[in-house]
């Protein structure tokens, strides 16, 4: 069994347990995503799926994709606009619902795109942050961009 077939499986599970519905569509979006292994627009995923399937459609991709967030299977990069499969068990059950912080390490060279599970000392610092001015955080993914080790060792 490969890793991508491990995470597929891992998925199929978390959404039974979850009482959600794991569609073949779904499960086509998850496996581009994961085969890619790099953050992709909708736009690409639809690309790639119609390879598969050549009638597929943006409202295919854009629902399977909103499933797969709602069911913390995948995240969002908001500055770049497109979506890399979850790779932390942290998002699957070793955390409260909500209470998920990813911390994304983003390189304006290369594109490499890293998900690393932000500490628990940061998370509650800056909930408390926000608390002082009677802010609630919602969507709590946190970007940093930069340059990565690989893109710095080139210059």
């Amino acid at each position: 069994m490969t890793a991508i077939d491990k995470a597929l499986s891992h998925a199929a599970e978390h959404c039974e347990a979850h009482g959600a519905r794991f569609t073949p569509a779904r499960r086509r979006v998850l496996g581009i995503l994961l085969r890619e292994g790099q953050p992709l627009t909708a736009y690409q995923v639809l690309d790639l799926l119609r390879g598969e399937h050549p009638g597929a459609q943006p409202p295919t991709v854009y629902r399977a994709l909103d499933f797969l967030m709602r069911n913390e299977l995948v995240h969002r990069i908001e500055s770049t606009n497109s979506y890399l499969p979850c790779n932390h068990a942290h998002c699957h059950g070793d955390v409260e619902q909500g209470e998920h912080w990813p911390q994304f390490l983003l390189c304006d060279q290369c594109g490499e795109t890293r998900e690393v599970p932000l500490p628990a000392t940061l998370r509650e610092a800056l909930a408390r942050q926000a608390g002082s001015h009677g802010f609630e955080v919602g969507a709590r993914p946190l970007e940093l961009h930069g340059v990565c080790a690989n893109c710095r060792g080139r210059a």
